[in-house]
């Protein structure tokens, strides 16, 4: 009975012994965790704090921004590898699709088209006889200089005697807008020795100067790339880049002896990827200079087989007509369109610079109009040849 008791007392001290370690264990661990939190909050501190980056907490990205990124690197893809698109179905010619860089690594490694850049559009030119001429879609990488300059000139006038008059016959001024005294001093101005006379009455005549508004500006673009290739691949296609906008850029000749120019190209320059909908769009434009330097700023060298290693191109567009506020909103301004394609529409088929803004209303549907009808028939076409396919297949 006593060995029992004894047994048992120990047993007791044992598990006492046993539950203090394993609650000063706890509480160390706790300790330890209080510890450990607030190193990793201050270091999380101290970094945001360096880098402006926060580097904890951050949500995962919803479904719907994925679904977006998606819909997105979808929507340039199609533009890619459709360069077509929105040109008649009639249209004559070969159509030409020229990329550079054609696609980049991102940093797993994985190839992927361009997220933002720019697409150059050649477009009919208006003549009869096209000769199978070849229309361009060149997509380049968005330069490190984007600039868009808008200007309206005025010229300093002044309202004298005559311009009171008119004012007074044509206008609605009351009067002369000048006194009998007034009158009687601008022509003492006027008089041999009147000088003299300024500087002993302390007076001189008011010429009442403003600006007069005269019109705006062309706005004109320059774009400059640095192309290198790194294989002769890419070398080719920057070849091909420049020839197309040297070509288009001249004008064609027709007649016996070829006296008469045909005009060249007119472009459409657009913006792809998500930046499109914070930049402006120029209107329809002329080339009007293409520079290449074949050096690419540096010491000449070339390639095995003897393409240069790096070349600068600068391309020069003025634009056919001059802005106003209804070719602004409606074809220019990024504001304005937010996720639409108006301005496209409005460039596809080249300048139309004497458009009234209800003749642009009207021109812009029959637009939209003829480009679903396209639209529809190239999907019509695309059943038949899937049918066709299908039917050269067989039952399965």
């Amino acid at each position: 009975m006593a060995f029992k008791k004894l047994r048992g007392a120990i047993a007791g001290f044992v598990g006492s012994v046993s539950d203090d370690i394993n609650g000063l264990s706890n509480s160390l661990s706790g300790l330890g965790n209080k510890f450990d939190s607030r190193i990793s909050g201050s270091l999380s501190d101290l970094l945001t704090g360096l880098t402006g980056t926060r580097t904890s907490n951050i949500p995962a990205i919803s479904a719907e921004v994925l679904s977006a990124k998606n819909s997105n690197r979808e929507a340039r893809a199609k533009v890619l590898n459709d360069p077509g698109s929105g040109r008649g179905a009639m249209t004559p010619g070969n159509k030409q699709a020229i990329s550079f860089p054609p696609d980049f690594a991102t940093e797993n490694g994985k190839k992927n088209p361009l997220t933002n850049y720019i697409h150059f559009r050649s477009l009919e030119r208006k003549v009869q006889d096209k000769g199978g001429e070849s229309l361009y879609d060149i997509f380049l990488y968005v330069p490190d200089t984007l600039t868009d300059n808008l200007s309206v000139t005025y010229k300093e006038a002044e309202k004298a005697i005559v311009e009171g008059l008119t004012g007074g016959i044509f206008g609605d001024e009351e009067t002369l807008g000048t006194s009998r005294d007034e009158l009687f001093e601008i022509i003492k101005a006027g008089a041999p020795g009147a000088d003299i006379l300024k500087q002993t009455a302390g007076k001189a005549i008011n010429p009442l100067k403003f600006q007069l508004f005269e019109g705006v500006n062309f706005r004109t673009y320059s774009y400059t790339f640095n192309l290198r290739p790194k294989n002769s691949v890419e070398a080719s296609a920057i070849q091909n880049i420049i020839y197309a906008f040297k070509l288009s850029a001249l004008p064609g000749t027709t007649g016996t002896h070829g006296r008469v120019y045909t005009f060249p190209n007119e472009w459409a320059i657009r913006f792809r990827g998500p930046f499109k909908d914070s930049i402006d769009y120029p209107l329809v434009s002329v080339c009007t200079g293409v520079d290449v330097d074949y050096a690419g700023g540096q010491a000449f060298a070339t390639m095995h087989d003897g393409r240069p290693t790096s070349v600068n191109l600068t391309v020069n567009f003025t634009e056919t007509s001059t802005l106003n506020r209804d070719k602004y909103k409606m074809k220019s301004s990024s504001y304005n369109n937010q996720g639409s394609t108006d301005r496209e529409q409005s460039q596809e088929f080249g300048s139309n610079f004497n458009a009234t803004k209800e003749q642009f209303e009207r021109q812009q549907g029959r637009d939209a109009a003829k480009i679903g009808a396209q639209k529809a028939e190239k999907a019509r076409q695309d059943k038949i040849a899937e049918q066709q396919a299908a039917a050269k297949e067989g039952p399965l």
